[in-house]
């Protein structure tokens, strides 16, 4: 059975390389092959072969099931299911259909002005314009696409008046009775956020408090998974086993004890939504109840690879979840450390001396792994989780949870009660304030992935035989970082994938200027969601400028919170109501070694016309980004100056028709044409006219809706373009027009 087991890990970790998924004739060819195996190797190949049928079984059924239902001209009737969030203009929330082709799938919504107030549990027939899902490729950002695959969401779109919307019926959601129930009972306390996350799941945290969680690396203490579900049932367990019981259940008590505990676990992941961590970690917790009652030794070894054999059949899209590869070796790491530092039935002084160092070596695996899975560490990490862990496990998150059972049965008091639990929780919110504001994410270079895994190694070999040579080779593992630290940086383009909108990055090492803030949309900013976490995912700790082109919310974004998060950045516009901002032409002739030329294009009353058009000279590289000027003001640059060329050309407008003239492409003549834009944009940017006119001349296109963000390296002898979309595992799961790197350019 192990074999089979290991088949089934070594068939997840393949899926993720493989560029297509595997059409059915394959899979029964690799059928074929399995018979003419060894003998000892027919149940590896076995666990293979069922991995990536269960894989390409789901898969094709979800892909022909998206398809029929985005062909589809019926009304959509399903049930909200969870909470909406509720903004100026419109609602969105989350639709499971209940008839139909797609039934039992979700779909996500937005409803401008919905006529009733929306609340989880109504029944609605209704009509949608409906497209595949589809979000933003930047590095370190949700996979939206393979979130969506988790979650059996389907589809996305917006709720139209094309037939008018019927309330079928309102379901009674327990659920929602006793979130409401809950909210009201915190609404008076500081801590309620933190009480809502890990009573309900409810995670509706502000900016400052979802980067406090980030920069303290506690992100994972306040998100209901394996480790509170576990908590749930351990304490479940003790109380449970010292009840009174009659002395004719005495022989039933360590079983009831032991369903009773798995009951409560059960409650909470209810509670909490059964979110996807919560249900692998009850079927965790289901295998190793269903052993302890049949009495089955299993090996830790053997529970960890049946456990994970199990969850990735039944659900072989957790591959592509970072979470569930950290869950899974948070067991392996917590199962490894248990072997090598077995239980010792003594004083409690070495109990707990036994669980601070269970508990050191666990936060310092974890680091790594998470290390190595996010391309980046908060220094904080490793004190915030050996200081507020314990802290919750044993004393905040009991006495949580008996506050949420006083609650839920109504006894007396439990105002008192949550009076104390928010006591007991301030420390931990006062940690994640001061680390929003002092904290920061640290990007480890390329080569420190395999500098983690060798520290890893040099880890379990320390654990496993405590060898002396370990402390003679562990300081020459730091001479890449040396190395690294010591190589001069180069300078990066990026052209951050912000959806509709614009905001590129000019970076030489921890320095940048940015050209844009990215597009805002009532409540939604891109500046907030995916410029500023760009910043300082590329550990950009100084912005020197920041250059606003024009009046227009998809270029200007929140630009507030970048001068919030950089205090000391120079803003350039010629935006009129911008406080402290200087006029685009004095922008300095140099950056660092780059050199800046606004180009002059006149006065124009149309504010598009009126933007900032930047030339970069670096290294004799010309780079130009021009706005959202027209054509009439291309006319005019290339009148002005005759000999204006560029090798790099980011498209005018987004690619619009009214943009990018064929005489202005044919005297810049680049080399290569970037352009921002969004997936199934209604303006439906590129225009194919500028497609055609950049064939026409031969300029590669590439497009931040299909390549996610882009990246151009460039030195004094070559230009290096990096498409992140198509670097971004797993590969099946990218459909990118280009490569993951194209030479631009080599001199």
């Amino acid at each position: 059975m192990k074999s089979f087991c290991i088949g089934v890990l070594a068939g997840s970790l393949l899926s993720l390389f493989l560029p297509i998924v595997p059409a059915f004739f394959i899979i029964f060819l690799l059928i074929a092959v399995i018979f003419i195996l060894p003998r000892s190797g027919r149940l590896f190949g076995a666990g293979v072969i069922a991995f990536i049928a269960s894989w390409s079984w789901q898969f094709y059924a979800y892909q022909d099931t998206q398809h029929a239902l985005l062909l589809s001209q019926q009304p959509l009737t399903g049930v909200i299911v969870d909470t909406p969030q509720h903004y100026t203009e419109y609602s969105q929330f989350k639709l499971q259909l209940d008839s139909g082709l797609a039934k039992g799938y979700y779909i996500q919504l937005n409803w401008h002005l919905p006529p009733h107030t929306l609340n989880p549990g109504q029944r609605w027939q209704l009509t949608a314009k409906l497209r595949p899902v589809a979000g933003v490729a930047n590095p370190g950002a949700v996979n939206k696409e393979a979130q969506a695959l988790l979650d059996n969401v389907i589809a996305q779109g917006n709720v139209t008046a094309e037939t008018e919307a019927m309330l079928l019926e309102q379901q009674f959601s327990l659920r929602q009775y006793w979130l409401d129930k809950l909210s009201f009972a915190v609404s008076s306390l500081q801590t309620k956020p933190l009480l809502m996350a890990l009573t309900m799941g409810e995670r509706n945290f502000s900016p400052s408090l979802w980067r406090g969680l980030q920069q303290s690396g506690l992100a994972h203490l306040l998100a209901i998974s394996g480790l509170h579900i576990g908590l749930v049932f351990g304490w479940g367990l003790v109380l449970l086993r010292v009840l009174p019981w009659p002395i004719r259940y005495l022989n039933w008590r360590q079983p009831i004890a032991l369903m009773g505990a798995m009951l409560l676990s059960f409650s909470y992941a209810w509670l909490a939504g059964f979110a996807v961590p919560t249900i692998r970690a009850s079927v965790a917790l289901m295998l190793l109840v269903l052993a302890l009652l049949q009495k089955k030794s299993l090996s830790y070894l053997g529970y960890w690879l049946l456990l994970a054999a199990i969850l990735l059949l039944s659900k072989p899209f957790f591959t592509l979840s970072k979470s569930f590869w950290l869950s899974l070796l948070a067991v392996a790491v917590i199962f490894f450390v248990l072997w090598r530092q077995p239980q010792r039935r003594s004083r409690w002084r070495d109990k707990l001396t036994l669980f601070f160092s269970f508990h050191f070596s666990l936060t310092l695996f974890m680091a790594l792994l998470s290390m190595l899975l996010f391309n980046g560490t908060t220094l904080l990490s490793l004190l915030s989780n050996l200081l507020f862990v314990p802290w919750c496990s044993l004393l905040a998150i009991p006495i949580l949870l008996l506050c949420l059972l006083a609650e839920l049965i109504g006894l007396p008091g439990s105002s008192a009660m949550w009076q104390l639990c928010d006591w007991l929780f301030q420390p931990l919110l006062w940690w994640l304030n001061w680390s929003a504001e002092y904290g920061s994410w640290l990007v480890l270079p390329d080569i420190s992935n395999v500098l983690i895994i060798a520290v890893l190694v040099l880890l379990l070999w320390h654990y496993l035989a405590a060898p002396r040579l370990l402390y003679f080779i562990l300081p020459f593992l730091f001479l890449p970082l040396l190395q690294q630290a010591v190589k001069a940086p180069t300078w990066q383009l990026h052209l951050i994938d912000v959806g509709q909108g614009l905001s590129a990055l000019l970076q030489y090492g921890d320095r940048g200027m940015l050209y844009d803030a990215g597009p805002r949309y009532g409540e939604h900013s891109a500046t907030a969601a995916q410029v500023l976490p760009y910043l300082r995912q590329r550990g950009v700790k100084t912005l020197d400028y920041l250059i606003l082109s024009h009046d227009d919310s998809d270029h200007t974004g929140d630009w507030q919170l970048l001068k919030q998060e950089y205090p000391d950045v120079h803003i350039y516009t010629d935006i009129a109501n911008v406080d402290t901002a200087m006029p685009c032409a004095q922008l300095p002739e140099y950056y660092l070694h780059a050199q800046l030329s606004v180009l002059e294009t006149g006065n124009f009353s149309n504010k598009n016309d009126s933007s900032c058009v930047l030339l970069i000279n670096l290294y004799g590289w010309q780079i130009l980004i021009p706005g959202d000027i027209s054509q009439q003001v291309e006319r005019q640059l290339i009148q002005r100056y005759p000999t204006l060329t560029a090798n790099v050309l980011v498209l005018a407008h987004h690619g619009s028709n009214s943009s990018s003239h064929f005489t202005f492409l044919y005297q810049l003549a680049p080399q290569l044409a970037l352009n921002s834009a969004s997936l199934y944009n209604r303006y439906q940017h590129p225009a194919e006219q500028v497609v055609a006119r950049l064939a026409a001349l031969g300029i590669p296109l590439h497009n931040t809706a299909q390549s996610g963000a882009l990246r151009l390296d460039i030195t004094a002898n070559s230009m290096a373009l990096i498409e992140y979309r198509a670097q971004r595992i797993p590969f099946w799961l990218q459909k990118p027009d280009g490569n993951a790197e194209t030479l631009a350019a080599t001199r």
